[in-house]
């Protein structure tokens, strides 16, 4: 976990090629991606062997940071930009770090609940088995079907 100023250049590189191959290339969107939420949100990944990021998600604040999925909302915070590489799903660990991500936020915030912007296929499996229930109906992001969830944290 860390900031983006604590990212090696190495680190940002891998993380910025990752997305871009599951986001862009991987779904086709063509929508910007990095953004300036980057600079203010908590980094999770997983480096392989040879220092490749594997897995990641970014967090953060939405009473003080915002990107054009999330309004400014007190009292919660967002994790987005879940990603695992092709050659590593399957294996588990997109639901490790997802589940590390809620425990980092549970554990380090005064965030009453997370709100994701979820793509509705995994709305059902991994977001709804990690506590997370639906708000409102199907909406288009990013030419996607996307749901919003919230997962209620217990202090």
């Amino acid at each position: 976990m860390k900031t983006f100023d604590e990212l090696t250049l190495r680190e940002l590189h891998s993380i910025y090629v990752m997305r871009a191959l599951v986001f862009t290339v991987g779904q086709q969107i063509t929508e910007q991606e990095p953004d300036d939420a980057d600079l203010d949100c908590m980094h999770l990944f997983v480096k392989a062997n040879d220092g490749c990021v594997i897995a990641y998600l970014r967090m953060f604040d939405l009473e003080t940071v915002t990107d054009d999925s999330h309004e400014i909302t007190p009292g919660a915070w967002t994790i987005g930009r879940v990603a695992v590489l092709p050659e590593t799903r399957g294996t588990g660990l997109g639901k490790a770090i997802f589940a590390e991500g809620i425990r980092w936020i549970s554990e380090n915030t005064d965030a009453q609940r997370i709100e994701i912007s979820a793509q509705q296929y995994l709305a059902g499996t991994l977001y709804a088995a990690a506590g997370f229930a639906q708000v409102g109906d199907v909406y288009l992001e990013a030419g996607i079907d996307h749901v919003h969830m919230v997962l209620e944290i217990e202090r």
